[in-house]
């Protein structure tokens, strides 16, 4: 049995910088692993068969499972006869733009490397993770990174230290295909002259977190005014700043202490039960067991 953490991500800054030929976005990203995680407990079985347990109904136990869908990869690739046994245990909400699943199965990945004795090497490890989803490369290393391309293409950054981090997700969801396909040109490039990376490169971290920013919100905002109306009661509970994460449709505020952020976690958890604390941490799994 081999049991792992997974952890989530927060989007420090999203900027898209155009589109491909083949419909595909081309973004720049700054990705942050954070302490929110996932429980993942995996077991051989003597079977050939993929059987997941999730502690959320919500969450597709088949082939659409991003979980089910790298240990497939894995056992056609490395002709693996033996069943497997996952057991998943949901704290980071999905479709949120936390990369809940992309972590889910990041930690999959590695803990499968080890379970079946497969010695990948980290290039091997990524090229499964890219078949899976192109946030997986990331998960796979985690800490602070930028990214370009569809996500794929990695740099890691100086890593960002912030400890008082709130994440309200609402009451409805998004998907990442939806949010792009109502992306309209004239958001390209909205943020070019942000300088974030460079805040972040020189541990400037109070400039880091005043230039978080996400084109995406232009977006999502026009369908779902109420990331706009999170937004204005996280500042109005002294967050320094305040952004969606990813393609939405979470929504994180970064308080200058431990204090203000309590305070706002109490006035605004009656209000969105999902609300969770969190810290910024330089890894995109654990192993446990």
């Amino acid at each position: 049995m081999i049991k792992l953490y997974s952890y989530g991500k927060i989007n420090l800054f999203l900027d898209i910088e155009g589109k491909f030929n083949n419909g595909y976005h081309s973004i720049k990203t700054v990705m942050q692993s954070i302490d929110l995680h996932d429980e993942i407990i995996l077991e051989q079985m003597d079977n050939n068969q993929i059987i997941l347990e999730c502690s959320d109904p919500k969450i597709p136990i088949d082939i659409k499972n991003t979980c089910v869908k790298a240990a497939s990869i894995i056992k056609n690739k490395y002709n693996i006869e033996t069943g497997l046994h996952i057991k998943l245990k949901k704290t980071i909400p999905s479709e949120a733009g936390l990369a809940g699943g992309s972590s889910n199965s990041a930690a999959l990945i590695i803990g499968l490397n080890k379970l079946w004795k497969l010695n990948l090497s980290h290039e091997e490890l990524i090229d499964i993770g890219l078949m899976v989803g192109a946030d997986v490369p990331f998960c796979l290393m985690g800490g602070t990174y930028l990214a370009k391309g569809i996500g794929e293409k990695l740099l890691k950054l100086e890593n960002f230290i912030w400890n008082n981090i709130l994440i309200i997700k609402p009451n409805f969801s998004l998907s990442t295909a939806f949010v792009y396909q109502n992306l309209l040109p004239e958001y390209y490039n909205f943020y070019s002259n942000n300088e974030i990376i460079k805040y972040i490169k020189n541990k400037r971290y109070i400039d880091t977190v005043k230039s978080t920013a996400n084109t995406l919100e232009k977006v999502v905002e026009e369908i779902y005014p109420e990331i706009n109306e999170i937004k204005k009661l996280l500042y109005k509970n002294n967050a320094i700043s305040s952004n969606m994460t990813g393609s939405g449709s979470a929504v994180f505020g970064m308080f200058e202490n431990e204090k203000t952020m309590d305070d706002a976690y109490n006035n605004l958890k009656p209000i969105y039960p999902e609300i969770f604390k969190t810290k910024t941490i330089n890894k995109g799994y654990e192993f446990i067991v």
